[in-house]
């Protein structure tokens, strides 16, 4: 399965701006095939969870967690994702943006 895009404007799951969508695996793709994942959380889990995101948080996200594994293991909610710091306040100035 390749990456999910959508071209159609909608609300963006973390900053709520109706723009252009991507999605967002929670659980990245680069751990699918990792064992310990995989026990964790299900393969059928890991490929359908996550946000539908606009590109400036889609791209904050992987700023700030280059670390596939660091992801996976420490932001792999919504709920997680939004308690860093470093997204509350990206999400904060998201959305002022056009």
């Amino acid at each position: 399965m390749g990456r999910r895009q959508h071209q159609r404007e909608t609300q963006c799951g973390l900053c709520c701006r109706v723009a252009t969508l991507t999605f967002h695996h929670l659980i990245p793709v680069a751990v699918h095939r990792k064992k310990r994942y995989v026990v964790r959380h299900g393969k059928e889990e890991m490929k359908r969870r996550g946000l539908m995101l606009c590109q400036l948080c889609h791209n904050a996200i992987h700023e700030f967690f280059p670390d596939e594994k660091v992801l996976a293991d420490h932001f792999n909610t919504k709920e997680l994702l939004e308690a860093d710091s470093r997204i509350a306040k990206h999400i904060e100035w998201a959305r002022k943006q056009k």
